[in-house]
């Protein structure tokens, strides 16, 4: 029985950095208080205005079992997790092509019945980790293993992408972002991703100037290219228009019509003052479609106040630096995938997080892109719940390694000082 009751004190003990367990406490709570807050538009008329937010426990609930279970993985177990993220991903992701082109509209969600599954949300962290997995073996050195890994490494991103593309392109692109980050960090050769940052600037700037010169109408009847071109012309049109010409009055009659969103948005902010409405006080939560998920940040920021929305900023800063911390703390060659993963990881989940924070205070175009562990979203809450465990179980691991190492070292100071006592 004593053997039994240390190992389920060991079990129920959380591992990994405390700072991270306490950002996620405080992500979390804030995420329960104004996901309830920003759902009064789906409760509207209707008997029940508890299952918005029941739901959404529900789904944080999910969340914290993942961490959990995620953060007492070992190494085997995180590889076994990678390959099964990849494998279903891709799965969904297929499907999801499959039925797009049946109903001749781009899908982003498998209905479950009782769970909206989002495949490209697992998609995101698949590839962060099977790429780690892939740098990890890299021979820097070495041309052969340089063009090997940087070819595998484009291949798999290449086709994720382009399964994603079509119904997400805000996530092909952070996808895309993060791989180039983690291959500059894990050592490939600088003349291919010289190659690539020209031909991705390149191909970036050709479309920019393709949606400012070429009329939607032709784009839209124009059957080579997918249905939302159209969408990511507008968006781009709309972030790169210059609002400023317009005064209050003008803006209200030529542009807010088209730009609800956005524009509720910005009132949110622009009415929050330092300390906000408080929670429950929200007047634009009425108005944003998206409140509870892509705009739940201009909510936060409208009854908290620039001091919360400092807050949920300092929060992924804090989260990126311990993330940092955890790198450098992997010394030897056998934390070499370990160092990738926790990189990636952090670098996908804070990049993610200050693209929703920069559309909602108008300094990027519209991206649907859900803040980790804030957002309403069942898949977005399980993907950072996963991402989450794993960087606690890296983190744990390199603890666990660091002690094993000082109680040798101790070993061995003691050992010699015995023999020279002897």
């Amino acid at each position: 029985m004593g053997k039994i009751g240390s190992l389920l004190d060991k079990l129920s003990r959380p591992k990994g950095d405390r700072l991270i367990w306490l950002i996620v406490f405080v992500l979390l709570s804030v995420s329960i208080i104004e996901v309830f807050s920003a759902s009064s538009r789906q409760t509207f008329g209707k008997a029940s205005y508890l299952n918005p937010i029941m739901a959404h426990m529900v789904h944080a609930s999910f969340g914290v079992v993942a961490i959990y279970l995620c953060h007492i993985m070992k190494r085997f177990g995180y590889r076994a997790l990678s390959m099964l993220l990849i494998l279903g991903s891709l799965a969904g992701l297929a499907f999801l092509c499959v039925k797009g082109m049946h109903s001749d509209k781009a899908e982003r969600w498998i209905d479950l019945g009782f769970f909206q599954l989002q495949p490209s949300e697992f998609a995101k962290l698949a590839v962060v980790l099977i790429v780690s997995q892939m740098l990890s073996k890299l021979e820097r050195a070495d041309r052969l293993s340089q063009i090997r890994t940087f070819g595998k490494i484009m291949a798999l991103t290449a086709v994720v992408c382009l399964m994603i593309v079509m119904e997400n392109l805000s996530t092909a692109i952070l996808i895309f972002f993060v791989v180039v980050a983690l291959m500059i960090f894990g050592g490939i050769y600088w003349k291919y991703m010289t190659y690539l940052t020209v031909s991705l600037a390149a191909f970036c700037l050709l479309a920019i100037f393709l949606f400012k010169s070429v009329p939607p109408q032709t784009i839209r009847d124009c059957r080579l290219l997918p249905a939302r071109t159209v969408t990511w012309q507008a968006r781009v049109l709309d972030f790169f228009d210059q609002d400023e010409q317009y005064s209050a009055a003008e803006y209200a009659r030529k542009v807010a019509p088209d730009k609800t969103q956005e524009t509720h948005a910005r009132i949110a902010v622009a009415t929050s003052a330092i300390f906000g409405k408080l929670p429950g006080n929200s007047d634009q939560r009425d108005y944003l479609q998206e409140a509870n998920s892509d705009f739940i940040f201009a909510i936060i920021i409208e009854e908290m106040g620039m001091a919360g929305a400092l807050v949920i900023m300092a929060a992924y800063v804090l989260l990126f630096l311990r993330v940092g911390r955890i790198v450098v703390r992997c010394k030897n060659r056998g934390q070499l995938t370990d160092a990738y993963m926790a990189a990636g990881i952090g670098l996908l989940l804070v990049t993610q997080a200050f693209l929703n924070m920069s559309v909602a205070v108008g300094l990027g175009p519209v991206t649907g892109q859900p803040l980790p562990l804030v957002s309403k979203g069942g898949s977005s809450m399980l993907m950072s719940g996963i991402a989450v465990g794993i960087l606690l179980g890296i983190s744990s691991s390199v603890e666990d390694e660091e002690q094993h190492v000082q109680s040798v070292q101790e070993d061995l100071d003691g050992n010699e000082t015995e023999t020279i006592d002897c």
